[in-house]
């Protein structure tokens, strides 16, 4: 009897543990796969930012360079990726349009009156693959909500790249871009499971760490890269004004116009 008490106790015991375990086990989400990202015609992008390699703070200006459905293979194409709006002269919905603005369903004119959440309030998942195509990584943007959303203003996506600091803590090295005038802007939106692909400028500092794209609380995994470690500062002071150091590395590479 106290044979059979013994071997029922480690039993309720063991699928006791098994339950517990169970519970505290987080619901892992599903990763998207990153798609085969193709520049078959060998496509020399130049910069996209402010400067190649910069080594103070700088603007970023991450484009879209796809939008649309996932797919195993993803060429980035020989023109700009472009979903301005189109010219007033031009009749919606021709043979024209749809080719010289392939993208138009995803660009709500500025006039026009939209409710679409922002990427920052929303769940946008955000992958960096360590592929390399020329001097950048790729990115993927995907929504994993259940309502369009909106993505980006104009032709950009408002993200920026942080990196961690000598204190192990994450700061940027980029500033946003902002449009000098709204009017005219108009709002980029992402359907549900869709995605959009930008561009991730590689630097070339003597500072090596790890760097990650942030929107709000969107977070991308992080990768290793180098950067300038004054890319955490801005060239202008308190006041506005240009930094005396600043200043005197414009003049070591010959520019006086400061």
């Amino acid at each position: 009897m106290k044979k059979s008490y013994l071997i029922l106790s480690v039993l309720l015991l063991f699928f006791g543990c098994k339950d517990e375990v169970k519970k505290v086990v987080p619901k892992s989400e599903p990763v998207t796969i990153f798609p085969t990202v193709t520049n078959p015609r060998n496509i020399k992008y130049g910069s996209l930012f402010d400067e190649e390699n910069p080594t103070w703070i700088s603007t970023a200006n991450y484009n879209f360079n796809y939008i649309g459905k996932l797919k195993d293979s993803i060429s980035l194409g020989i023109e700009a990726f472009s979903i301005a709006e189109f010219p007033q002269n031009r009749k919606k919905g021709t043979k024209i349009e749809k080719r010289q603005r392939p993208n138009a369903e995803y660009y709500i004119e500025w006039d026009k009156k939209n409710r679409y959440s922002f990427m920052k309030e929303q769940k946008v998942e955000i992958q960096i693959s360590s592929k390399k195509i020329n001097n950048f990584y790729t990115a993927l943007l995907r929504n994993r909500t259940k309502d369009t959303i909106a993505i980006g203003f104009g032709d950009r996506i408002p993200l920026i790249l942080e990196a961690k600091n000598k204190l192990g803590k994450w700061k940027p090295i980029q500033e946003r871009f902002v449009y000098m005038c709204g009017n005219g802007v108009g709002t980029i939106i992402l359907p549900p499971k869709e995605i959009a692909i930008t561009l991730v400028p590689i630097f070339k500092g003597n500072y090596k760490t790890q760097l990650r794209l942030s929107m709000g609380n969107n977070k991308s995994n992080a990768f290793l890269g180098n950067i300038s470690y004054r890319q955490f500062e801005s060239k202008f002071d308190e006041n506005g004004n240009y930094r005396e150091e600043y200043k005197n590395e414009m003049k070591m590479r010959g520019n006086n116009d400061l």
